[in-house]
């Protein structure tokens, strides 16, 4: 199930938070990107992952040319995907865009887990460091092997725990931090991992959110 619009689990990213921000896109997407918490003038406003701001827009931009995204413009608030599927570590925008604490991450863990067990995704992109050490714990079960900038572009195999099924784990560096030739590595990396898995984007009818589909999917 979705985080509660009213979730008291963080006092103080409750109290700051404009809107609880869930996870956004096509509930049958082969690819999950898996940002670190909702932007303070990004998502934190619209209500939607990696939207609203400048590294929403990079990254809108990223799945344009990628083709998981119907839409030509980054700057779209309500994006129409395809194939994709769009959530972060935490739901909710840390006082003063801070990082999220390691309670704060424990403490949104089972929405995060529950996203993914239901999409069922082949490949997860990790954006930034706080997504790529929960993806190295959930996916891999263990610690990141070196830091954000020695990650960035590189994938590792990962089984899924209930069924055994293969995928991907893709680690990139947040767009808040990139730079022009990082980001043009990070377009070339995720342009290889959707060839080699030969990944068709599924195309979504509407660019609404996913979670209620998703939550059902969970309970199916």
């Amino acid at each position: 199930m979705p985080a509660p619009p009213d979730c008291q689990r963080c006092p103080a990213l409750a109290a700051n938070r404009r809107c609880v921000v869930n996870g956004y896109g096509d509930p049958r997407a082969r690819v999950m990107v898996v940002g670190e918490a909702p932007g303070r003038h990004g998502a934190d406003r619209t209500g939607v992952p990696f939207t609203g701001d400048r590294s929403g827009r990079r990254l809108q931009a990223l799945l344009i040319r990628a083709g998981l995204s119907w839409e030509e413009d980054p700057a779209m608030e309500r994006p129409r995907l395809r194939g994709v599927f769009l959530t972060n570590v935490v739901r909710c925008n840390p006082p003063g865009n801070r990082n999220p604490t390691p309670q704060e991450t424990a403490n949104c863990a089972p929405f995060l887990r529950e996203e993914l067990e239901a999409v069922r995704p082949a490949v997860v992109v990790a954006v930034g460091w706080f997504a790529a050490r929960w993806a190295f714990a959930e996916l891999l079960g263990q610690r990141p092997p070196a830091g954000m900038r020695a990650l960035h572009g590189r994938r590792w195999a990962w089984l899924a725990a209930a069924d055994r099924r293969p995928g991907v784990l893709l680690c990139l560096v947040h767009p808040a931090r990139v730079s022009r030739q990082q980001w043009q590595e990070a377009e070339e990396a995720l342009a290889a991992v959707l060839r080699e898995q030969a990944l068709s984007p599924s195309i979504s009818s509407e660019g609404c959110e996913a979670t209620p589909a998703v939550a059902r999917a969970a309970t199916a």
